[in-house]
């Protein structure tokens, strides 16, 4: 039998989520007050999902990944609940299960759709084994928390071994492709780009070989999504069989791989799970290929990845980096001509202490960049002057380097390491008052 949550717990989770509210901080304080006096809470919430839990984990693309995934399930007619505010451990997901519950315990959602730090998705697994789980990629990241890759293909590797239905993976990362094999009765499928564009995809071992001109090939392999080609921001899917030309909602290549991933998550889901398209409350949602891509086309990114504003006359976009391949990727496929560019690189527990992966982003398609900020700005300046791009400005106070930066008629880009995004961000919110001011929404 299915168990309604303590409605004490709720009540209490409640509460610290009003005040969190009247404060605009501490997004994940309720959850982590919850855990601390109902250690069930999450299990017992989660169990009331009729068609299953998702995890969605990996060194890049998560949250925008996640947000693909529920926000195409909710066009579908599915009530999908996921934790949209980049909260990705236990706690963040309890504190985004809390507005949607009832005073008695119900949590009315079909399906949980939660991104997971490497870390935390194992602690998860053990609290509350997911139901599908989605593995995007595996990079070096934060060095000083996970130590080198296989350390975080270790983490990996343990959520795959946990899915019970469903498991999806990237078959153009080899180590993630490997965990197949570890698949204990779920269902296994992939998602992969064609090879004539995987020089928009490199890996750390491409790296070195990127900025030589010499590219490795994504490895073969059956996928239920394909990504064929990626021009401007328009993208060739081949879903099921099937090829479909689609304007996106977000932009650049590894969203669109990103979005390749949502798809073959939702394709997955239809297949496990026989509720759908029978008589009752999924009687007429509709999971053909054709349905789940545009679905997915229609979403815009996540809040700091790719997120746009207007100010001055000008579009500002912010993207999101934190490891070599994910900044290499970004400076690949987004159209840099004509932009401001700036950079900025704080070392906080969230962003990682050690930023030496710096040096291993191929910057070869940046030229000038107008400023670099944040806590480590003179480490960014000297490491960009290493490769003979030209700094204009480096400083390490965000809000005057933000506003000597938004000064001319250019549009501009800001590439950013996740706690100075969120402070750029707030400034930015300020600024653009079309946003109305949230904090935690892109729409």
């Amino acid at each position: 039998m299915k168990k309604r949550c303590s409605p004490l717990s709720v009540a209490a989770g409640k509460g610290v989520q009003g005040a969190c509210r009247l404060f605009k901080r501490g997004h994940s304080l309720p959850g982590m007050v919850v855990e601390k006096i109902d250690k069930g809470f999450l299990a017992s919430a989660l169990s009331q999902l009729p068609l299953g839990t998702m995890i969605v984990c990996g060194t890049n693309g998560k949250t925008t990944t996640a947000r693909l995934i529920a926000q195409a399930l909710r066009e579908l007619e599915l009530r999908a609940v996921t934790n949209n505010s980049g909260a990705n451990f236990t706690r963040g997901i309890i504190s985004s299960l809390l507005p949607l519950m009832t005073p008695s315990g119900k949590l009315p959602c079909d399906i949980g759709i939660f991104e997971l730090d490497e870390a935390w998705a194992p602690v998860f697994c053990r609290q509350f084994p997911p139901s599908y789980a989605l593995i995007l990629n595996c990079s070096r990241d934060q060095l000083d928390r996970y130590g080198e890759r296989d350390s975080v293909e270790s983490m990996l590797a343990q959520v795959a071994s946990c899915a019970t239905k469903g498991l999806i993976l990237n078959g153009g990362d080899e180590r993630v492709k490997a965990f197949s094999s570890l698949a204990k009765g779920a269902k296994v499928s992939f998602y992969d780009f064609d090879p004539a564009i995987s020089p928009l995809f490199p890996r750390d071992e491409d790296l070195i070989c990127m900025k030589q001109g010499s590219y490795v090939k994504a490895p073969d392999g059956e996928a239920s999504v394909i990504l064929k080609r990626a021009f401007g921001d328009t993208a060739l899917f081949e879903v099921g069989g099937e090829e479909f030309s689609l304007k996106m909602g977000v932009e650049g290549s590894f969203n669109f791989l990103n979005a390749a991933a949502a798809m073959a998550a939702i394709l997955c889901i239809a297949k496990c799970c026989p509720q759908i398209g029978e008589k009752g409350r999924f009687e007429y949602v509709d999971m053909s290929a054709r349905s789940v891509a545009q679905a997915v086309s229609k979403v815009k990114p996540a809040f700091g990845r790719g997120e746009e504003f207007h100010i001055g006359g000008c579009e500002v976009k912010m993207v999101l980096v934190k490891n070599p391949v994910g900044f290499s990727s970004a400076l690949r496929a987004l159209p840099l001509q004509d932009k401001d560019v700036m950079v900025a690189l704080n070392d906080e527990s969230a962003d990682g202490r050690d930023v030496s992966w710096i040096y291993d982003v191929d910057y070869s398609n940046l030229s000038k960049i107008k400023a670099v900020t944040g806590e480590r700005a003179f480490d960014m300046a000297l490491c960009l002057e290493y490769n003979g791009k030209e700094v204009r400005r480096a400083d390490l106070d965000i809000a005057k380097s933000l506003s000597g930066f938004l000064e001319g008629q250019k549009d501009k880009i800001i590439f950013s390491s996740y706690t100075s995004m969120l402070s750029l961000r707030k400034i930015l919110l300020e600024m653009d008052k079309s946003k109305g001011g949230d904090l935690y929404a892109a729409d």
